[in-house]
């Protein structure tokens, strides 16, 4: 029976002088030599490397498995399939081992169960001193001290099966290894096994040195394509991932950004190359702080625009890119749509005339109205939407709608979403009345279940129309919970979204909407109505529209999530009251 306990896989290639450097402190662990051994994986290395390993006489086993240039993921999984000892640690060939690693890991593993073990990577300080060097240093210190101190890790970022990684060799089989197919797959394969519910653990006393050898023209040119075209990959083959990939923030940041972004990845020729004389002047006095700075941003913005352009390679056009990751929504709230009723809150109504032309103009401009389950299918699988989106949204669920408002997005093609006050469905709204305002009916159950079979959507709005950041938890699962029971058992069918009543929310009504819908919407005039990738989908962002909106406004709206005219219209009239409040007073005074 085998006593080795822990086997050390590397795979390599082209890097037998690394490798003759790092092997000889795997070779010095203070752990007994029959305890562990060595898997060398050469992946058609043509330096030399495999007769250098042959020469070498280690106190422990040193096992040399030979294969055709295949890639990482190949060459781990042969090592994998070859090992003997229970345990299997990963090392990548530049790797320097502290004495007692191997002792670490194993006793990580000591009654603990399936899990994989993280130990720490710090760069070595004779690494070659370039700013590829220094970028990668600042990334793993940054990486390093979000970490908590007890060792757990969180998904999805340290859910990847890295250098100083190992696991149970039974566990990595039954994960099925790492995907061949994918460049870089080590994220998939940390995926997979959180899925199992592995546990992932940090060793802060794990520790390994690394010999940062690679070049900036190695980042940039080498590892920049298969960053952009893993990108892609992953999270087709994981999309719970998308909103935490490179790639999510596509449609964000300033007009002039975007456009760079799409220039970058657009245009016929890299422009990549045109970085690389004011980098090479900062490579050399990278000794000044500031230039450094400016250095490691110059690598930054290379290493984009070759990811970029990779990714658009996958995806198969921009446009393809974009709307797998760069979609945005524009979310409108109205209210009340129909005639003004005397004694009722004339900023909550929209005349139906006015309303008509809001969706006129938007479908001229080619946007279409879309439902809030379209935007949870494309947060989940990247697809499915159309080239514009936009979501009206209509809180209260007003009788007057079912006669001035869905009709009109009925002829229109667009979609909706409408919330409902499930304890008051067939009423009137209490909660206006309780405030001073006059009476509106609300649609009925009948009404509710004929418009969502006409491209509406309907979602919850609270049992009673209370603010819930004043309730206790039992109230409040009664408001939220309650409310999608009652609306799932009007429609037949599961809720998909909530609104918040006046757009109040604390901590705990947002955690019990999180739990109960799969997307929850916000109204803060202070934040823009739009929402991208990165938004969280328990606050969905909207614009209010005003009654007296314009179709300049609407546009605004839409294209910002706020408007400027609105408010420069604000300045103004205040400017005006002060000049008239101080004519006065000085005519007073005299």
């Amino acid at each position: 029976m085998s006593a080795i306990k822990l086997s050390v896989v590397i795979a390599t290639y082209n890097r037998r002088d690394v490798l003759a450097r790092t092997l000889p402190t795997l070779f010095a662990q203070d752990l007994p030599a029959e305890a562990y051994e060595v898997i060398v994986v050469v992946d058609g290395s043509t330096d030399g490397t495999a007769e250098f390993l042959r020469s070498v006489k280690p106190p422990c086993a040193l096992r040399i498995l030979e294969q055709p240039n295949r890639g990482q993921a190949a060459a781990q999984n042969a090592g994998v399939n070859a090992a003997r000892g229970d345990l299997v640690l990963f090392l990548d060939d530049d790797i320097l081992c502290d004495r007692g690693l191997l002792r670490e890991h194993i006793a990580a593993h000591a009654d603990a169960g399936p899990c994989l073990i993280f130990g720490l990577i710090f760069q070595l300080p004779e690494s070659p001193r370039t700013l590829a060097a220094d970028w990668s240093r600042e990334m793993n210190e940054r990486a390093f001290a979000r970490l908590p101190q007890d060792g757990r890790m969180g998904w999805p970022y340290d859910a990847t099966v890295e250098a100083n990684s190992s696991a149970l060799r039974s566990t990595l089989l039954a994960a099925g290894g790492f995907d061949e197919g994918l460049i870089h797959a080590h994220d998939d394969l940390g995926q997979r096994l959180w899925s199992m519910g592995v546990q992932f653990r940090m060793q802060r006393t794990a520790i390994v040195h690394e010999i940062y050898v690679k070049s900036s023209r190695d980042v940039v040119l080498k590892d920049g394509p298969w960053y952009g075209r893993n990108e892609v990959n992953l999270c087709r083959k994981h999309p719970q991932l998308r909103p935490f990939s490179r790639l999510r923030y596509l449609a964000l940041g300033t007009l002039w950004k975007r456009i760079y972004r799409e220039w970058a990845a657009r245009l016929p020729v890299s422009p990549e190359p045109i970085l690389r004389a004011p980098f090479w002047v900062a490579e050399r006095l990278r000794g000044i702080p500031w230039v450094r700075r400016v250095g490691i941003r110059l690598l930054q913005v290379r290493l984009t625009i070759v990811m970029l352009r990779a990714a658009r390679r996958e995806a198969g056009s921009w446009k393809a890119l974009q709307s797998e990751f760069g979609m945005r929504l524009p979310v409108l709230m109205y209210h009340h749509v129909g005639p003004q009723r005397p004694g009722t809150y004339a900023s909550l109504t929209v005349s139906p005339e006015r309303f008509e032309r809001h969706i006129s103009w938007l479908a001229r401009r080619g946007y279409t109205g879309i439902r809030p389950s379209d935007w949870v299918k494309w947060r989940r699988e990247g697809k499915g939407l159309p080239d514009k989106p936009v979501l009206l949204t209509f809180d209260d669920g007003y009788a007057d709608l079912a006669k001035y408002a869905l009709p009109v997005l009925r002829r229109y093609g667009f979609g909706a979403a409408v919330f409902v006050v499930t304890g008051r469905v067939g009423g009137t709204s209490t909660w206006d009345e309780a405030r001073g305002s006059g009476t509106y009916r609300l649609l009925t159950r009948e009404q509710i279940r004929y418009w969502a079979t006409q491209g509406i959507e309907f979602g919850a709005h609270s049992r009673t129309h209370v603010d819930l950041a004043t309730l206790a938890a039992n109230e409040l699962a009664e408001e939220v919970i309650g409310s999608r029971d009652e609306l799932a058992n009007i429609l037949g069918s599961p809720v998909t979204s909530f609104a918040y009543p006046y757009g109040s929310y604390n901590q705990a009504a947002y955690d019990c909407a999180r739990g109960a819908f799969d997307l929850t919407f916000r109204a803060d005039e202070k934040t823009p109505g739009v929402n991208y990738l990165v938004t969280d989908p328990h606050l969905l962002e909207r614009i209010m529209v005003q009654p007296g909106d314009s179709l300049a406004d609407l546009e605004c709206r839409v294209r910002w999530g706020h408007n400027p005219l609105h408010e420069m219209r604000a300045r103004v009239r205040l400017r005006s009251r002060l000049r008239r409040a101080v004519r006065f007073v000085s005519g007073w005074s005299r």
